[in-house]
């Protein structure tokens, strides 16, 4: 998860010795760190697509997850460390059930980082229409809605924050003081995380999936820019003419600037033939733009999401020809780590077919307290 706020509890200090050359060089201590966060959210929401005729218009929720970090530095330079964070908001049906998001180990230098375990890809250099707090079109809203009567679009098409096992390696940052690029790549054999093993290729799975994004960051005083190309590839599993994925291809561009507490962008992702057989050749796209402001302890945020593909709705399939949200969004930040925040996201949506359309909005309001 992005932005944990997280302070150092050194739980281990003893020092590590190694030998280089003819001389002894004393390492830094492990250090481990603990942190997390619990996000109490109260929220009025409504579709106009019911599966049932008594559905609910209002609710609570918490959502918390839990961070440990432990990092290490060689005598060498080279840093590295292991990282697990444990939440509750991947299984909706099961919302008690503490889960693993996220398990790796790392090591970095000069040389770059890599990545090994259960993280996000390299399409986590990307950026799209700035947020806040709950994060509007990219947010909690869809933890309100009915995932069988509203696709779930995201910025970026493709989940950034899928966590299956894989290997993610990012260069450094080079340039000059103004102008910098870095570039990342991630490779999963699979779609599996965890102790999962994949024995055998599935009816709608994913193999060799590769992501790969660079990131430049310039300063043309007073704007500072950031723009961010993307690309992710996978072969499908299973019979294609069938029940079966096709490879895909997705790219996408995007960009921010930033100017005196505000921050503008947005993003444009092709999402090829990601999820779909042969027989579905629909278009299937998304983008986005937003703006941000900053100032003080209060942080404000508007953003438009567009988009258009297929996605499994009442039980099967089905082409969504147009999905538009508009998000609305504002925090303000109490002390440090506790934060109120107020989201409001108002979609509409157009399937291909009979279908009728599903116009609703979710209303948000919550405490945050990060540590």
């Amino acid at each position: 998860m992005r932005g944990i706020h997280m302070r150092k509890i050194l739980l281990a200090t003893t020092a590590l010795v190694a030998l280089a050359g003819a001389a002894q060089a004393a390492e830094s201590p492990i250090q481990v760190t603990l942190g997390g966060s619990v996000d109490f959210r109260a929220a009025l929401f409504q579709e106009s697509e019911k599966v049932l005729a008594d559905r609910r218009s209002s609710d609570f929720q918490t959502e918390y997850d839990l961070t440990i970090a432990a990092e290490g530095k060689a005598a060498n330079g080279i840093t590295y460390g292991a990282l697990i964070n444990l939440d509750n908001d991947q299984i909706r049906s099961a919302g008690q059930e503490v889960v693993m998001d996220q398990a790796y180990v790392w090591m970095a230098g000069s040389f770059g980082k890599a990545l090994l375990g259960d993280t996000h890809s390299a399409a986590e250099l990307f950026v799209y229409a700035p947020t806040v707090g709950e994060g509007q079109i990219d947010g909690s809203y869809t933890n309100f809605t009915d995932a069988t009567t509203l696709a779930p679009f995201q910025p970026i098409y493709i989940d950034n924050l899928e966590d299956n096992t894989k290997v993610t390696y990012y260069t450094p940052k080079v340039g000059n003081a103004n102008h910098k690029v870095q570039l990342g790549v991630s490779y999963a054999l699979n779609d599996e995380q965890g102790t999962t093993v994949s024995l055998y290729d599935g009816a709608d799975g994913y193999k060799n999936m590769v992501t790969a994004a660079a990131q430049y960051t310039g300063t043309f005083s007073p704007v500072s820019v950031v723009v961010t190309p993307m690309m992710a590839t996978g072969e499908g599993e299973g019979d294609k003419n069938v029940a079966g994925n096709r490879d895909y291809t997705v790219w996408g561009l995007g960009a921010q600037a930033m100017y005196a507490g505000f921050t503008v962008g947005g993003s444009y992702v092709d999402a090829g033939h990601l999820n779909t057989t042969s027989a579905q050749t629909d278009d299937q796209n998304v983008w986005n733009a937003g703006l941000k402001y900053e100032f003080d302890k209060v942080a404000m945020a508007a953003n438009y999401m567009s988009g258009e593909g297929y996605y499994p709705l009442s039980g099967t399939t089905q082409y969504v020809k147009d999905f538009d949200a508009i998000g609305l969004g504002a925090t303000y930040t109490w002390f440090p780590g506790l934060t109120t925040a107020a989201d409001a996201v108002f979609f509409d949506q157009d399937v291909a077919g009979a279908t009728p359309s599903n116009e609703g909005h979710v209303l948000m309001l919550s405490q945050k307290m990060s540590f």
